[in-house]
């Protein structure tokens, strides 16, 4: 019994430590990944997983964050390939992605504005070139 107690104890420690270094070093541990409705996307499960690596490298900049859903948004996207709507700004790239995030920021974490909070409706913009795949144009609110 003493045994069972010890590696429990243990294991709790483990986790409980790792989950500290996670939310001050800002890794991203994604809850959810939703890629929306295959039926009606304009890109395949693939595409949109190759768009999403890049979102987690940056994401890892967000220091004591911990991302919690990020989705593929056909609506955004489809905005952002309108060059009425986006006013031709990525005319040269040859593809757009854009998912919807929400992320939760750590009471850890001083001085950035957000300790505490959870982040809703963050867009992140991946662009596509032929040259250098799907970059992160960059995170914000929408």
């Amino acid at each position: 019994m003493k045994k069972t107690t010890a590696a429990i104890l243990i294991g709790a420690a483990v986790l409980g430590a790792g989950f500290i270094w996670h939310l001050d070093h800002g890794i991203s541990m994604f809850a959810l990944t939703d890629y929306g409705d295959k039926n009606t996307n304009s890109h395949s499960d693939a595409e949109i997983r190759e768009a999403v690596s890049p979102v987690r490298k940056e994401f890892q900049d967000y220091e004591g964050c911990v991302m919690t859903k990020l989705k593929y948004s056909e609506e955004l996207t489809q905005m952002e390939l309108d060059p009425d709507i986006s006013n031709g700004i990525w005319e040269d790239y040859d593809d757009i992605i854009v998912l919807d995030s929400t992320f939760t920021t750590s009471a850890l974490v001083s001085g950035t504005g957000w300790d505490g909070h959870t982040q809703r409706g963050w867009k992140w913009t991946v662009l596509h070139t032929a040259d250098n795949g799907w970059q992160c144009y960059g995170g914000g609110r929408g």
